[in-house]
């Protein structure tokens, strides 16, 4: 393990707490530019998962340690999934302080620890210092050559959004930009792929590798709390390193192979709990079998990682003495790969955090193989025989315009997010002020356990900010999303009759119609034409109508 001096660990502090700052600034200009007939949401990506959260922190909020879920209408017993979340709720609520609060100081937390995390890591594995700092930098900013898909006009290349805009767990800089839960998540693994790197090591004191393995343990527990998918890719990696290492040295190895698994025992009670939840829950099983996130088409994944793979490929091909330490970042990439293109629902969030070994990697490529290459050319010769120039500041510069352009796709993503908060100001990252005015008011006044009916966006955000339960509101959470969704378009079509209506109502025991402008471009059903529903709330543009028995 390389020894890092205080300085280095202070100047990487800096660097995540200035990357971290960053990632607040386009939610600071969504707060300070938001127009008197907006409010911005505290979004700026993915807005309708991302309401999922707040429900769950509202939950906590209120007082639940469980979470039930809100985006669908079907009574069912609280559970112990996505309890992240309603735990920062609880955080919020005993420290007297608000959800936004709760929200970006958990995110802006996560994100530091990931970030020295990710130093920790890269510094375990690389010993020179321009090595180091090249990979750091590389796993905080550097991305894919997504960017150039949108050079060529092909923003939807075989049918999807390129990996380096459209999947967070793909670079750390995105990650750290959306959600908490992704960032600790990711350290996690960083932790884990350390300890398998530690209880490997034949040369290590056993009782040292039962101690990581025990804390690693307790790591996954966090983890399983956190972002439980991610354990697929540590039990993979665990298992084939493993097998690895019984190739290697010819033998079962027993004791190596228990402190591995107690890396799994430990968080193992949960995940048991998990899939008894899925067994015994209806409404908790249906979400999780409509949650899945597939892979995008494996070309995509070359053009975000290619380039990173390639100078890794030639580090291994040309230091084939140095493999031996860095075998567990390829088990890792390898884990990875197989991991997206199998049949698990939660395919593409497997990527995450996969960036980290290919920076390393990359880095080492680039500075220990490349670098010296180009200095011996006769350009670079060339350049330092010019008084002005010296081949160690040369190389601190060519270093930079590498970071530089592998961080392109990232630049041009905060640079978007910060132009949909400062100037675009869309539609769900901002509300209209009628919309928080009449979910406010269902808050203070309607009990959590009523059901609502109106439009998608509007489910999404009533489930969120008010913490009713709503016929239609999340493409995942909502039990038979398709199904309600025709049911709710053909409730405010006009030409429905109203007995169906007065079915649907009594069938999902809603208790409140909502009706606004995004209800009005579903059909034109007017909600004071009929006496079934009586209005209770108005303002301008929202009318809340209770169901009459």
């Amino acid at each position: 393990m390389t020894k890092i001096s205080r300085r280095e660990w202070l100047v990487a502090l800096g660097v995540a707490l200035a990357t971290a700052v960053l990632g607040l600034i386009p939610y600071w200009l969504g707060n300070l530019l938001a127009p008197d007939n907006l409010v911005y949401m505290e979004l700026i990506m993915n807005p309708e998962d991302a309401q999922t959260y707040w429900a769950k922190m509202l939950q906590g909020f209120d007082g639940a340690w469980l979470y039930t879920i809100p985006f669908t209408p079907e009574p069912h017993a609280a559970a112990g999934v996505g309890i992240f979340y309603v735990w920062l709720g609880q955080l919020a609520r005993g420290l007297g302080v608000s959800l936004t609060a709760v929200w970006h100081g958990s995110r802006f937390l996560a994100s530091i620890i990931l970030f020295l995390a990710t130093f920790r890591f890269v510094a375990s594995f690389l010993d020179d210092r321009a090595s180091r700092w090249t990979a750091y930098l590389l796993a905080l900013y550097g991305s894919g050559l997504g960017w150039l898909l949108f050079v060529l006009g092909q923003n939807y290349w075989l049918g999807v959004f390129p990996v380096d805009f459209k999947q967070p767990g793909a670079h750390l800089f995105f990650t750290a930009l959306t959600f908490p839960h992704i960032s600790l998540g990711t350290a996690v693994i960083l932790l884990d792929v350390l300890v398998l790197r530690k209880i490997s090591d034949r040369y290590a004191v056993n009782g040292h590798r039962w101690v990581w393995a025990v804390l690693a343990g307790l790591a996954n527990v966090l983890l399983g709390v956190a972002y439980p998918f991610l354990i697929y890719i540590m039990a993979g990696t665990a298992v084939l390193t493993y097998l690895v290492l019984v190739v290697q040295q010819r033998q079962i190895l027993w004791r190596t192979g228990w402190q591995i698994a107690t890396m799994f025992l430990i968080p193992a009670p949960l995940y048991l709990y998990y899939l008894v939840v899925w067994r015994s829950n209806e409404v908790f099983r249906l979400w999780d079998a409509q949650a899945g996130t597939p892979a995008a088409p494996w070309p995509h994944y070359l053009i975000a990682f290619g380039l990173l793979l390639l100078l890794a490929g030639l580090f291994w091909w040309k230091r084939p003495e140095k493999r031996p330490q860095f075998t567990i970042l390829w088990v890792w990439i390898l884990t990875a790969a197989l991991l997206l293109y199998s049949p698990l629902n939660p395919q593409r969030r497997f990527i995450q955090g996969v960036h980290v070994p290919l920076a390393v990697l990359a880095a080492a490529g680039f500075v220990q193989i490349v670098l010296p290459r180009w200095q011996n050319g006769r350009l670079w010769q060339k350049i330092i025989a010019h008084p002005r120039y010296e081949t160690a500041k040369l190389r601190r510069f060519v270093i930079m315009l590498f970071l530089l352009g592998m961080s392109f796709s990232n630049f041009y993503l905060w640079l978007d997010v910060t132009r949909i908060a400062a100037l675009t100001q869309p539609d769900l990252f901002f509300r209209p002020v009628a919309e928080v005015d009449a979910v406010n008011w269902l808050r203070e006044n309607i009990t959590s356990t009523a059901v609502v009916l109106g439009s998608y966006e509007t489910g999404n955000f009533v489930a969120a900010q008010a913490g009713q339960r709503v016929v239609l509101g999340h493409w995942a959470e909502t039990v038979d999303f398709a199904e309600k969704e025709t049911a709710v378009a053909q409730f405010f079509n006009s030409s429905t009759p109203n007995v169906w209506r007065q079915n649907l109502l009594n069938e999902l025991a809603i208790d409140y119609v909502w009706f606004g402008p995004r209800e009005k471009e579903l059909g034109s059903f007017d909600p004071t034409t009929v006496d079934f529903l009586r209005p209770v709330y108005q303002n301008e543009s929202i009318g809340i109508f209770a169901v009459l028995p």
